[in-house]
């Protein structure tokens, strides 16, 4: 679901402290003065394997005054967590504006407005939404209003040493279903310069039915079983509803995310059924799960990672940052990991005052 707005602001300041490389060239980063314009846009990605379904997405664009053609700003891309939309990062949005940064806040697919259903951050789907926006921000596409970016920084080589078309000095950060969709732009994208997944998952098998008595993995510290553990009905059901009721007050937007598997990938709606029916996971849905899961794409990620995971989580538990964590290390990938109090289950500390 989705972590409070004070909690993730809370670990993006140490995010920026830990992935530096992002706040270069940002003259008084440190104080909150710059002059901020908020603008609501639309676009339309392109999705699938192929790349054949178009899906319009919603977003909001945080400008600084500071930012401009002739003084061009680094920009942090965001999304909501599950069940949320762009709205749930207007304060973060805000406070890195006014610090300097373009920001852009945006709806995942099936959620908050944006078209087309859930597919679980997969990164044919959502993976490639977010790599359009990167281009976007790049100057490399425009809205669908026809206006364009010029006023974000762009990098010569993308951390692969490659020079790219329309490269942003771009950021993201978000948490939950708003963490796995930066590994999985990262998994496409050498584009993007940081990245920081907040209490998410490594393998959604494991997440939704979990057994911690048989895993596979060749160094014994991933979370990939041999034998399917049970359904965590609970928060299957949980998710299926607040999907679904996301599709049906989005209806107008976009009527074909309600036919068939409501407001989710077809296959979800076979998986919850089989799940539910026998308990467990058969290996279709095992594969449609991890198709979904850094775990299965982790070995192409090599940009700088800071992951933040809560102990109290009975979601997505401190295994899953820490074999997403020892994977990104043993490949040489620049990755820190912050163990918090907080996560899906509670325990977040108190604001001040």
């Amino acid at each position: 679901m989705r972590p409070s707005r004070l909690a993730v602001l809370g670990a993006t300041t140490a995010a920026v402290a830990l992935t530096g490389g992002l706040l270069t060239g940002v003259p008084g980063a440190e104080a909150a003065t710059a002059a901020v314009t908020v603008e609501s846009h639309e676009i339309d990605v392109h999705v699938g394997p192929d790349g054949a379904q178009t899906c319009t997405v919603v977003y909001d664009l945080y400008r600084p005054a500071t930012a401009t053609s002739q003084t061009p700003a680094p920009a942090i891309l965001t999304t909501n967590g599950f069940g949320g939309s762009k709205a749930d990062q207007a304060d973060l949005g805000q406070a890195f504006a006014e610090r300097g940064y373009v920001v852009l806040s945006y709806s995942g697919l099936g959620f908050g407005g944006s078209d087309c259903k859930i597919s679980l951050d997969d990164p044919d789907y959502d993976g490639k939404a977010a790599q359009q926006l990167v281009t976007y921000l790049g100057g490399g596409a425009a809205a669908n209003d026809g206006s364009r970016i010029d006023y974000v920084r762009t990098d010569a080589t993308a951390h692969d040493g490659v020079a790219m078309a329309h490269d942003p000095r771009v950021g993201m950060i978000g948490g939950s279903y708003g963490g796995q969709v930066q590994l999985a732009v990262a998994g496409i994208d050498p584009r993007v310069d940081a990245i920081v997944p907040i209490i998410t998952w490594n393998d959604l098998s494991y997440s939704l039915a979990p057994n911690n008595t048989s895993f596979t993995t060749a160094d014994g510290q991933g979370v990939r079983y041999g034998t399917p553990g049970s359904e965590k009905v609970g928060w299957t059901s949980l998710f299926f509803g607040v999907g679904i009721a996301d599709g049906i007050q989005h209806a107008s937007t976009d009527p074909s995310r309600n036919v068939g598997c409501p407001n989710f990938a077809d296959q979800a709606c076979v998986a919850k059924a089989q799940m539910d029916a026998l308990g467990y996971p058969t290996q279709d849905t095992l594969d449609f799960a991890r198709h979904a899961s850094v775990s299965s794409y982790v070995d192409r990620i090599r940009i700088p990672t800071l992951l933040v995971q809560g102990q109290n989580d009975t979601l997505f538990n401190l295994q899953e940052a820490t074999a997403t964590y020892r994977a990104l290390r043993a490949q040489g990938t620049p990755v820190k990991m912050i163990w918090q109090s907080w996560g899906h289950s509670g325990g977040g500390t108190p604001a001040p005052g």
